[in-house]
Order: structure tokens, then C-alpha cells, then sequence
């Protein structure tokens, strides 16, 4: 089986949730609409085409990958390019179906170049000087094969819940538009899955390490960077009066408390931190599920001040990310665990 099948059909999922939010209502379409399909839209937006390369990039890299175990690399590129092209057409082609949703070739045409631009990385010089040495980093630090492979999934599938701003830094629900209460008690329980939440994460990237050290320079960096994204998508997503409230200063106590709890565990063998890891990421989901708060979509939405639309689409997508992250971290972690004690 290919090692890098399960990574681009994740993409390919993400993408399709992306391109069809909301499936339902289906009408057939007019032929206006198919007409419109293969006509200039009244509007190209430079956001809206960034956005389509950008989206398909990651879709031609993990392509070529896949196509480079059997083929040359050539062969490869074209392959991955035309596998992006293909996907696109069929997305566009069932939002032709869905009312809400305007389907153009144009779209196709900038998936394929992003997919394109996604194949071209294993072509020099940029080979030569950035993916040639990221995979050399990969191989060295990383756990081999589609285990690490699909860690490292999982960690791009949790930065990108972080580009949510009004989803809360290592908490369940969202921000929610009323005053919130609550005991000094309940607000350490919260405070406390946070701090667990934190360090099942560090523990979980330290599970994909072929050794402990650099476990902690590697969490605090992911740190920073989903809290300079949230930072950044918060100044330029949410409402002026929202755009501080998915750091609270009880979480800031959480991610401080959880570093610290994580620095002499990131010592301990591989198999025993896969195990905490386990249980770290288990009862910091629980807490913060329990304390969790969740306005309903409509007023979800009313928090965000974006001009560009697909709006639904991103908060479901990244909300979904957000609140399922730990089962499959969960998913992932138990299966590691055994996997690990076997071979050993």
C-alpha cells in the first residue's frame, strides 16, 4: 500500500468538505448555471484565486509523493497535477448541484496551478534546497514511516483548528456572546484541563520523536506558532470586542501550568510517554468538554467580520478539527502504544 494514500485522502476530504458546505439543499441545476460554468464570473477576487491555489497546494505535493514510489519524477509531477485538475472538476461539478454554492472553471484552473505548484517543490532548485533537507530533518527526528507520517497529519490537522480565532486556545465550545460565569472552582477544573490538554500535546509530539530531546523546543514552537495564528485571525477575522476573549487569563495559567507539568515528563522512555500521553490527552478533553460552551451557528457567526464568504464553510471545518482532535489523537496514540510494545 502506498505510504502516503491515508495523507491525501485526508486532504482530498478536507478540500471536499471546503468545496461543498452545505451539500443539502440539491437542486438540479439550470442551464444558466451550467452556461455560467464555463464563462468569465463577474467577479475575480485575488483573495479568492490565493485561496484556490493555496488550498491545492498541499493536494500536488502529497500527490507527487505518492506517484514518485513507482514513477519518475516527471511522470509524477504530471500525474499529481492532473489528479488535482480532476478533483477540482468534480467538486465544481456537484456545486452545480447546490444552490448556495457558484461553480466556475476558473476555480478548476487555479486548483490545478496549486496543485501544480505543490508537484514542482521536487523539482530544483527548490529541491535541491528546502525539500531535500526538510525530509532529510523528517527522517532523522521523526519516527519512520506512515506512523510518523501520520502524526505529523495530525499536527497539521491541529494548526489548522488554530486559524479559527473564536474557537478558545486548548478548550472546547467557542466564544460565546453572553457574560460567563461560573464558581472559582469550576474555573480551575477549566483551568485544569487546559493545563492537561497542554501537556498531552507536548507528550503527543514527543511521541513522534525517535528520541525525547527536542520535545520541548518542538511543542513551544507549535505553541507559538498557533498562538501568533490566532493572534493574527483574531485582529483580522473576529469583531473588535471579541478579538482578546479566545485567551483568557485562566488558559494563559493552563499553558504555563501544562509546560511545566510536560518538562520532566519528556525524559521518560518512549513507550511510557506514548502511555501518558494517552491519558494527558483523555482527561484534558474530558475537562474541557465539560466546561465547554457553544453558541448556536447563527450567532457563532455574528462574531466574525469577514468580507470574503465561504465564511460557514471555514468555522465548521476548523470547529469540527478542534472538537475532534483528541479522539483521533486518541485513536492514533492507542494504536502507537501497541505497535511500539510489539516491535520491542
Amino acid at each position: 500500500m502506498s505510504r502516503y494514500r491515508g495523507s491525501l485522502a485526508v486532504w482530498g476530504l478536507l478540500l471536499a468538505y471546503a468545496s461543498l458546505y452545505p451539500l443539502l439543499p440539491m437542486r438540479a441545476p439550470s442551464g444558466d448555471a451550467v452556461a455560467a460554468f464555463f464563462s468569465r464570473p463577474k467577479y475575480i477576487t485575488s483573495f479568492d484565486i490565493a485561496l484556490n491555489v493555496l488550498a491545492y497546494v498541499p493536494l500536488g505535493t502529497l500527490a507527487c509523493l505518492h506517484y514518485l514510489q513507482s514513477g519518475h519524477k516527471a511522470a509524477a509531477i504530471l500525474k499529481a497535477t492532473a489528479l488535482g485538475g480532476a478533483f477540482s472538476f468534480a467538486m465544481e461539478c456537484v456545486q452545480l448541484f447546490i444552490p448556495t454554492r457558484i461553480a466556475s472553471i476558473y476555480d478548476v484552473l487555479a486548483n490545478a496551478g496549486g496543485a501544480l505548484a505543490g508537484a514542482l517543490v521536487f523539482l530544483d532548485p527548490w529541491y535541491s534546497t528546502v525539500t531535500r533537507p526538510l525530509g532529510g530533518v523528517r527522517e532523522r527526528l521523526i519516527v519512520s514511516g506512515q506512523w510518523g507520517d501520520a502524526g505529523l497529519m495530525l499536527a497539521l490537522l491541529w494548526l489548522l483548528a488554530q486559524l479559527n480565532p473564536a474557537l478558545p486556545f486548548f478548550g472546547a465550545g467557542n466564544i460565546v456572546t453572553d457574560d460567563e460565569g461560573g464558581t472559582t472552582a469550576a474555573a480551575i477544573l477549566q483551568w485544569s484541563g487546559v493545563a492537561l490538554s497542554i501537556c498531552g500535546f507536548g507528550l503527543f509530539i514527543s511521541s513522534l520523536l525517535r528520541s525525547g530531546e527536542g520535545a520541548l523546543r518542538l511543542t513551544l514552537v507549535l505553541l507559538s506558532v498557533a498562538l501568533w495564528l490566532k493572534f493574527v485571525a483574531a485582529s483580522l477575522m473576529l469583531q473588535p470586542h471579541f478579538a482578546e476573549d479566545w485567551l483568557s487569563a485562566g488558559r494563559v495559567i493552563g499553558l504555563v501550568a501544562g509546560i511545566a507539568v510536560l518538562f520532566p515528563l519528556r525524559k521518560l522512555p518512549h513507550l511510557a510517554r506514548i502511555y501518558l500521553a494517552l491519558l494527558f490527552v483523555l482527561a484534558g478533553a474530558l475537562l474541557t468538554k465539560i466546561f465547554g460552551e457553544y453558541n448556536a451557528l447563527d450567532e457563532w457567526l455574528k462574531l466574525f467580520r469577514w468580507p470574503h464568504g465561504q465564511l460557514a464553510s471555514f468555522a465548521t471545518l476548523t470547529q469540527f478539527l478542534h472538537e475532534a482532535w483528541p479522539l483521533l489523537a486518541l485513536v492514533f496514540l492507542i494504536a502507537l502504544f501497541f505497535h511500539t510494545r510489539r516491535v520491542r
